[in-house]
């Protein structure tokens, strides 16, 4: 009988962490030995302490998560060419592509862009927290079942910075304005919280609009899944300190990876114009599921 093989609580957090840098920078020329002198450990150590704690290999398992991302950009990023999306995932041939996805998803690249498969399943469950909380959080997440969520009325920023986000929310504000809390949404791709500065999709969302939409708004949607949802209510500008301590320090202590699912945020419109825009109360849900699958 072979013995399963032991791998210390520091180890899984130095393997956790590694994998949030593996989601965060899937174009990198990741080896077996990068991999493993990042995490801080010899190939064959790593190979085995991966193995044990992810449940695959860690070029397969890295395999997957290019795959994942594939299939977040075949359901939220509908203008993105279906070629470009199997390249950026590693295949060379659009057959190579769709081959590895019915493989890893059990439908065809074209099917996921038509009809999304929701996340089913028992809730993740963590297994541990980081003591140390930012300013502004007012408790310790909850894992809720979160979705489906429709939006008829949504503006993408140019880019991610401030200027350009304001500017999204400026033409969102066009519309009526809300009249509720939780009817204004923002939502981006998790991957960019842990290493800054790196570009990513932000998408300013009006939910509940049942108005005449005008040009230059597009419709989004959400399929349900577990999330971490995180209640904060500060300075608008803790919101960034918020995100990298979700990404950098709770996630590896969680026992839970992000699924490439949206990051969503609710936030409520009250207390920025109460505040001029000064602070926010928000709830920020981020996909999760358990770090073996």
């Amino acid at each position: 009988m072979t013995r399963p093989y032991a791998v210390s609580p520091e180890a899984r957090v130095a393997l956790a962490t590694l994998l949030l840098e593996l989601q965060d920078s899937l174009d990198e020329p990741w080896t077996l030995e990068s991999m493993a002198a990042r995490a801080g450990y010899d190939a064959s150590h790593f190979a085995r302490a991966f193995q044990t704690v992810v449940g695959q290999p860690p070029l397969r398992w890295l395999r997957t998560l290019r795959l994942e991302r594939a299939a977040h950009d075949l359901v939220f990023a509908a203008g993105k060419d279906l070629q470009a999306i199997g390249l950026e995932a590693g295949y060379a041939s659009h057959e190579a592509f769709r081959r590895a996805f019915v493989r890893a998803f059990g439908v065809p690249p074209t099917a996921m862009r038509r009809r999304p498969r929701g996340v089913r399943g028992a809730a993740p469950r963590v297994s541990a927290s980081v003591a140390s909380r930012p300013e502004g959080l007012a408790a310790a997440p909850e894992i809720v079942r979160f979705g489906p969520l429709t939006a008829r009325a949504t503006v993408v920023a140019a880019r991610f910075d401030d200027a350009a986000i304001a500017e999204a929310w400026r033409r969102l504000y066009t519309l009526d304005l809300p009249a509720a809390a939780w009817e204004l949404a923002a939502a981006s791709p998790p991957w960019g919280f842990t290493l800054p500065g790196r570009p990513r999709e932000y998408r300013c969302i009006r939910l509940g609009f049942t108005g005449r939409v005008p040009p230059g708004f597009v419709p989004w949607r959400m399929q349900a899944g577990w999330f971490a949802r995180f209640r904060y209510e500060g300075a608008m500008a803790g919101i960034h300190g918020l995100m990298r301590w979700i990404f950098r320090d709770w996630l590896p202590g969680s026992a839970l990876r992000w699924r490439f699912a949206p990051v969503v945020t609710l936030f409520d419109p009250a207390v920025w114009q109460a505040s001029r825009f000064e602070r926010s109360r928000c709830q920020v849900h981020v996909p999760v599921q358990r770090l073996g699958g």
